[in-house]
């Protein structure tokens, strides 16, 4: 994967911000689990260890050590002023690619990702085309919910047979609609995602 274009240090941020976003970014493609619990903290925060325990049905020494994973890439951060952490995150936000070509990586992408390790439609796509095709995949199901293209136009976009678009797109479907309930994206439906597509995501969006 070839990262450029990356924006300039400026009072937002700084190139030493941008190489951390990228080197999180890269250690979080490596493993869905990691992904996962980065989603449910970006959901929730702030959070605690024992409610990411509870919402991904993971054992503690489990939850510690993928937490810590997510500290120690500074992406994930200990605000706590009582007695158990709670804790916060920040959204990563990447361009990749050259500007006419241009795709961002971004928590969407993440939880896409993470959800791979639980949604079997998800996993069997990044079997087949890998990670890279399901990062477009997330950005085609975005724009067929928008009304921009067919599900035949995504998966000609995709380069992958019809099936497998209507499969993956109705997989990232109620992902996405999370996403826009938390207030995370701002997106525009013009094809509705019923909240029972949405209760059954990998993932839990408590603060309601």
């Amino acid at each position: 994967m070839v990262v450029t274009n990356v924006p300039a240090a400026n009072e937002n941020g700084s190139k030493e911000g941008t190489a951390r976003s990228f080197i999180a970014a890269s250690e979080i493609l490596v493993n869905p689990n990691i992904a996962r619990v980065y989603t449910d903290i970006l959901l929730n925060q702030p959070t605690t260890n024992s409610s990411i325990e509870r919402r991904l049905d993971l054992a503690g020494s489990t939850t510690s050590m993928r937490v810590g994973k997510l500290k120690n890439l500074d992406i994930v951060e200990d605000v706590s002023s009582g007695k158990e952490s709670q804790l916060r995150t920040d959204s990563l936000f990447l361009p990749v690619g050259e500007e006419e070509t241009r795709i961002l990586f971004d928590p969407l992408t993440i939880a896409a990702y993470g959800a791979s390790g639980e949604v079997s439609e998800i996993e069997l796509f990044v079997d087949r085309h890998g990670k890279a095709k399901l990062l477009m995949a997330v950005e085609q199901t975005r724009a067929y919910l928008s009304g921009e293209v067919t599900r035949r136009g995504a998966a000609d976009r995709l380069n992958v047979d019809e099936i497998e678009a209507i499969s993956i797109t109705q997989a990232l479907e109620p992902i996405i609609a999370l996403f826009v309930k938390a207030g995370l994206i701002d997106d525009s439906f013009e094809h509705d995602v019923h909240d029972r597509k949405i209760r059954n995501t990998p993932y839990v969006f408590e603060q309601e």
